[in-house]
């Protein structure tokens, strides 16, 4: 699925974290998960011990116990116990008493709930001696009563369901309320991955009113529609995005200038012609905010008939666009950038692996005119990206493990994604758009929702640093003056280790979160003073805001955003975002989960990833499973022999024991550029 590869693309730019979360029972947490969201007061290390505060956030709840999430700079989570966990649900904004223990670590309780998630609960029917319940998909959070059942459901024990909340929790009472919906059986995959969509807000219906707008835009474009327009119709311009893309949100195209300067241009779906502000359209894009991309589906921002069709720039066919274009010299730098509303036709729709080809020297039938431009395009992503990592940007080596599924969603293998320099060329040309349109509104002064990427935190670099050293990677200059060259540094180094990818993930873990803002002081990962998301407004409400704003500096006027406020805004999308991910990631749980089904009893080799109070998270082979190990006496990056004992497709998890360590024939010293073995 293109638009989940385009994705992780600029999650490994970035460093955008998106590995979930892990937690234990006493409240020690591994690594820094896609799933937090947002809570405004900011807990920063050196805070006296014992000082109570009165803080608001979001909370994350496990049943037993909770976290107060944040996204602040400088911001830390809090482990939430007692009675007051009765009270809310997973997703809630709660207020809570808060302090510092000795420990270091903060703790609190919560007081009351100010504002509720959602008014359902999506989880297993089960049937007790005191009647149904609910028991919650997410987090484990007290089952929930079943009070009534909607007209025409009949109750099946173990089935997924929807429970419409008539009573919220409190300290003597937990939720109630009627099951509007079942899902399927618990034993069903696909029912398994609709539960967990639901659980988080997504559904893959549209409200009638936002399928009646975009339908009323017909299947066709009038040239009426693009008067006023610039026509791009004589550029050879393309399309490059994986085999099995559905849909075709930028376009790209480059044209040679005197001076040995290039003219990059890269034109994005007018998403904004079609979705204007307050609209049903523009009300549900908002409220998803993001698509989401699983195995088995896709569960759109837009309506079909838009993110499918209008706004896809398939091949010969005119599509209205926003272009920026970027005329760069020989060392990569932008000497001028210009935006404009235009209206073009794609000349050639390329594959990855067709421009790898023509990259590569091979031949691949195409017009002669879009062949040489994306030659050319090869050359000058080379030299983008050796400038972006010149200026200290960010540049990871993560695995990309793909699920295939069949029609029914039933998982059929897991492979792993090849990463090809073609994916790298459209990355390149992606973040120097959304890179260009952001200096473009900083310098008009121009208010827009930034990406926001703040510097890491010094407390997670120095339990960074001691993790590496366990395996044998010295990484000292994480601790100095310039994070930037101490990230390089390390993640050059790494790329020779056995554990390569368990390192690269555990750094990925210690960033802060991505976020998006009104305000910022840069995209550290990036290493860019001004970026925002503009390349996809198919898929990201940010993106589409973005537009607005450029498209209301090209006609002077203000966009200042007044119906929809950019903080508010930011806060939401940030959320959904992170919801999108953690939904991600759940789903590739559960179908990797119900493929070991059939694994229990084997013995499997695999590689200690992570080390957490009630046990020890191992990767298993190259499958990109993990399961969890019941021992905590092994260090990370440790080989083991281990057994599958048991599997749970529905919470995804997979339970093994310990055969034995495997001895390292070599202990790994890194300390250069070279490896050095002892």
């Amino acid at each position: 699925m293109k638009r989940h590869w385009k994705r992780q693309q600029y999650r490994r730019a970035s460093g955008q974290r998106s590995a979930p979360q892990r937690s234990g029972p006493a409240g020690q947490t591994a690594g820094n998960g896609a799933n937090r969201q947002p809570a405004p007061h900011v807990f920063r290390t050196g805070q006296s011990a014992g000082l109570d505060n009165i803080v608001e956030g979001v909370i994350q709840h496990h049943g037993r116990f909770a976290f107060l999430l944040t996204e602040t700079e400088g911001g830390s989570d809090v482990f939430l116990r007692g009675r007051g966990l009765d009270l809310a649900m997973d997703g809630d904004r709660v207020q809570a008493r808060v302090r510092r223990e000795a420990n270091g670590r903060f703790s609190g309780e919560i007081l009351r709930v100010l504002k509720r998630a959602r008014a359902s609960v999506v989880g297993i029917l089960k049937r007790s001696p005191r009647g149904w319940t609910v028991c919650p998909e997410k987090g484990g959070a007290p089952p929930a009563q079943v009070t009534g059942f909607a007209p025409a459901i009949k109750p099946e024990e173990g089935a997924f369901a929807v429970l419409r909340v008539t009573r919220w929790p409190t300290e003597n009472s937990g939720a109630a309320g009627t099951v509007a919906e079942l899902l399927g059986p618990g034993d069903d995959v696909r029912a398994r991955i609709t539960a967990l969509l639901r659980a988080r807000g997504f559904s893959e219906y549209f409200p009638k009113e936002a399928l009646a707008q975009s339908s009323a835009f017909g299947e066709k474009l009038h040239p009426s529609q693009w008067k006023g327009r610039e026509e791009l119709f004589r550029l050879p311009i393309v399309t490059i995005d994986g085999a099995d893309a559905k849909d075709f949100d930028d376009a790209v195209s480059l044209e040679r200038l005197d001076g040995g300067l290039v003219r990059l241009g890269v034109h994005i779906a007018d998403v904004e012609y079609y979705v204007k502000a307050g609209s049903a359209l523009d009300k549900e894009a908002y409220s998803r905010a993001t698509s989401v991309y699983l195995p088995d589906r896709v569960v759109p921002m837009l309506p079909p008939s838009l993110s499918d069709n209008l706004c896809s720039l398939v091949p010969e066919q005119p599509r209205l666009t926003v272009s920026v274009f970027m005329d760069v010299n020989s060392s990569g730098k932008v000497t001028r950038r210009r935006m404009a509303v235009t209206v073009i036709r794609s000349c050639r729709r390329f594959t990855y692996e067709e421009v790898q080809t023509l990259l590569d020297g091979g031949r691949v039938a195409a017009p002669k005119a879009a062949a040489e431009a994306v030659m050319r395009m090869g050359a000058l992503a080379k030299v983008l990206y050796k400038r972006r990592v010149d200026r200290g940007a960010l540049d990871f080596n993560l695995p990309e493990y793909k699920v295939v599924t069949d029609a029914a969603g039933k998982p059929l293998r897991v492979t792993l994604r090849p990463r090809l320099w073609s994916h790298r060329l459209i990355e390149e040309f992606m973040l120097l758009a959304n890179e260009a349109i952001a200096t473009e509104l900083m310098a008009a002064a121009r208010p827009f929702l930034h990406r926001r990427h703040d510097v890491p935190d010094p407390a997670k670099m120095k339990t960074l640093a001691k993790t590496l050293g366990e395996f044998g990677l010295a990484a000292g200059g994480l601790l100095g003056s310039d994070p930037h060259k101490g990230l390089q540094d390390v993640l050059a180094r790494a790329g020779s280790h056995p554990l390569a990818d368990i390192i690269n993930s555990l750094i990925v873990r210690s960033m802060r979160q991505a976020v998006y803002s009104p305000e910022s002081a840069g995209h550290f990962g990036i290493a860019a003073r001004a970026y925002a998301h503009f390349t996809s407004p198919i898929r990201r409400y940010p993106d589409l805001t973005a537009h607005r704003a450029v498209k209301a500096l090209l006609l002077g006027k203000k966009e200042d955003h007044v119906a929809l406020p950019l903080a508010a805004a930011g806060t939401h999308c940030s959320e959904r975002e992170r919801a999108a991910s953690d939904a991600e990631h759940k789903a590739l749980d559960l179908l990797r989960a119900e493929l070991f089904k059939g694994r229990i009893g084997e013995t499997l080799d695999g590689s200690v990833t992570t080390v957490i109070d009630s046990g020890t998270f191992v990767l298993l082979g190259d499958t990109g499973a993990e399961g969890m190990l019941r021992v905590t006496n092994l260090k990370p990056g440790a080989k083991v022999r281990v057994i599958v004992n048991a599997v749970d497709p529905v919470e995804g998890k997979i339970d093994l024991s310990l055969r034995r360590e495997i001895p390292s024939q070599t202990r790994w010293r890194v300390t250069g550029r070279r490896k050095k073995k002892r």
